[in-house]
């Protein structure tokens, strides 16, 4: 049996989470005045669009390469908008004659859930995510341990990377990195549960942590209403 990290979706600190900027709240549109002192919040999810609290540029910075957006091969449950797919290009390391590397391709993905039941279903993703990583990360350790024995490999006998235990994160009001490559959020001021999907630890957090600071009850996927949502 050979070990695959499979992701179980398709794909600054807790202080910049918690700040939502002018920009996220006015530039993108998404909130409108209807009548007298009334406010719509929400956006409808077959409306939402991936750029309005994640542009290219800044994901571009966060990954630190050349990002494109790519279709979703999947199609969402109702109440929720497809999922924001990128294709990252960056140089690899110099060969050893001092020749160019080659290029790098990374896939990243994020996905919001702002349906009412959001912190039920997230809860039930933090449980089902912190056991699997869990039981990953012995039957990895089962299967390598021993004198001669070596990591398992794809089909491509290229050796598959060591899962890594889930631990917690600092992003929104409740956030766990799992697996190695995915990471789980709940955001702090808009009732949404968020998944990022990469290869790199840092890298998921800083693109957590952009998607966090640009989110808000005004801007999230959901139905559009007139009075904020109330947290539990």
């Amino acid at each position: 049996m050979r070990i695959r990290l499979v992701a179980a979706f398709v794909l600054a600190a807790a202080a910049a989470a918690c700040s939502k900027s002018d920009d996220a709240r006015s530039s993108s549109g998404s909130e409108m005045v209807e009548g007298p002192g009334k406010t719509v919040l929400g956006i409808d999810p077959e409306k939402w669009k991936c750029d309005s609290i994640a542009p290219l540029d800044r994901i571009a910075e966060v990954l630190g390469g050349e990002v494109a957006a790519v279709d979703s091969p999947f199609t969402p449950p109702r109440g929720v908008p497809e999922p924001c797919n990128y294709s990252m290009t960056r140089p690899g390391a110099p060969g050893p004659k001092g020749d160019a590397g080659a290029v790098l391709v990374e896939s990243w993905t994020f996905d919001l859930d702002c349906r009412p039941d959001y912190e039920e279903r997230a809860e039930l993703l933090f449980a089902e995510y912190a056991k699997k990583s869990e039981e990953l990360v012995a039957e990895y350790s089962k299967r390598t341990t021993g004198p001669g024995v070596k990591p398992p490999t794809d089909d491509a006998g290229v050796p598959l990377r060591a899962p890594q235990a889930a631990h917690e994160a600092v992003v929104g009001r409740k956030a766990l990195d799992h697996h190695g490559q995915g990471l789980l959020f709940v955001d702090d001021d808009a009732p949404c549960y968020v998944r990022v999907v990469g290869p790199d630890a840092e890298r998921r957090l800083g693109l957590a942590q952009l998607v966090a600071g640009n989110l808000t009850e005004a801007n999230a996927p959901m139905k559009p209403h007139g009075d904020p949502v109330m947290k539990k």
